[in-house]
C-alpha cells in the first residue's frame, strides 16, 4: 500500500522533491515511509533536497552532511572510472578475437 501511494506523490508532484515529501507527510497513514520513498524517488530523478532543509537538518542534527556525500560521490566516481577501463579492456579482448571464416 506504501509504494503505490509514494509513487502517486511523485506524480502529483511533477517529480519536485519538497512537494512530493510534503504531500507524504500530509497523506497520514504510514506517512514516515511514504515521504522516505517519495523522496528518494525525487532525488534519483534528479530533485534535489531543499537547500534549506538540509540546512536546518545538518544544524539540527550537529553533523556535515556535505562530507559523507562528497566522500560517496568520490567512490562512485572511482567505480564508473574502474567498470569503464574493464569495459575498454573486454571490447578490446572481443575486437581482437580472429580467426578464419567458417564460410564466405
Amino acid at each position: 500500500e506504501e509504494l503505490p501511494v509514494a509513487l502517486a506523490m511523485l506524480l502529483v508532484s511533477g517529480g519536485d522533491y519538497r512537494h512530493a515529501v510534503l504531500g507524504a507527510v500530509n497523506y497520514g497513514r504510514d506517512c514516515d515511509s511514504i515521504a522516505t520513498m517519495a523522496g528518494a524517488m525525487a532525488g534519483a530523478l534528479g530533485s534535489p533536497v531543499p537547500d534549506d532543509w538540509s540546512k536546518a537538518g545538518a544544524e539540527a542534527s550537529r553533523l556535515d552532511l556535505w562530507e559523507p556525500a562528497a566522500t560517496l560521490t568520490a567512490v562512485a566516481r572511482e567505480i564508473f572510472e574502474r567498470d569503464r577501463a574493464h569495459h575498454r579492456t573486454r571490447e578490446a579482448a572481443f575486437a581482437a578475437l580472429g580467426g578464419t571464416r567458417c564460410s564466405d
